[in-house]
């Protein structure tokens, strides 16, 4: 049985009235929160950090200071501001890395130094002074190990290299460069210029 023209006239008014409701829930809607719904937030922050890792015998191994902290719950990476890294030696003195900012990945193996970025190692009567200089520095934590695409200087002593695209160093004596890039040194009183390694 086909609806009367009453019941028609009812069920497209109900449809409108629909219509008419969801359009005015949809223009109703908030508006997006400054920065979009991409910005990440820390899901804590710590404030003067001091921290420290032992080695197998109980020993510091590293040590971590930063006035701030941040963690990322998205990909439990976490950053830090103007971070200084002291890595102990048996061998020979502390290493001391300082950045402008840092980066630490979710498992803590990898850190990332970026801005003006510093390692330094004191003198002693058996080893000379190091200083390396870059803009970035990726770390491996637990080998030793660093390196960068970006410019570099290493200076040992009296002697010291440059590598416009970045270079690779072993920290553990006997230190290990490895350069690339246009490479200028000077080793005792020669100095020479290399292409890429």
């Amino acid at each position: 049985m086909a609806p009367s023209l009453r019941e028609t006239i009812l069920g497209l008014a109900l449809a409108v009235l629909g219509l008419l409701a969801w359009w005015y829930g949809a223009s109703r809607e908030p508006a997006p929160a400054p920065g979009g719904p991409t910005e990440r937030r820390p899901d804590y922050v710590v404030e003067d950090v001091t921290g420290v890792t032992m080695d197998a015998d109980g020993r510091p191994a590293r040590r971590l200071v930063s006035p701030q902290l941040r963690h990322y719950p998205d990909d439990g990476s976490t950053e830090l501001d103007r971070p200084l890294v002291t890595v102990f030696d048996d061998a020979a003195p502390p290493w001391r890395v300082q950045a402008e900012r840092g980066w630490i990945d979710a498992t803590g193996d990898e850190l990332l130094l970026e801005g003006a970025v510093q390692a330094t190692r004191a003198a002693t009567p058996e080893l000379e002074p190091v200083k390396l200089t870059t803009s970035e520095l990726l770390v491996l934590v637990d080998t030793d190990y660093a390196e960068t695409d970006r410019f570099a200087e290493l200076e040992r002593g009296a002697d010291w290299v440059t590598a416009n695209d970045g270079m690779r160093v072993w920290f553990s004596e006997p230190m290990r460069v490895r350069t690339f890039g246009r490479t200028r040194s000077r080793v005792g009183v020669r100095s020479s210029t290399e292409g890429d390694d």
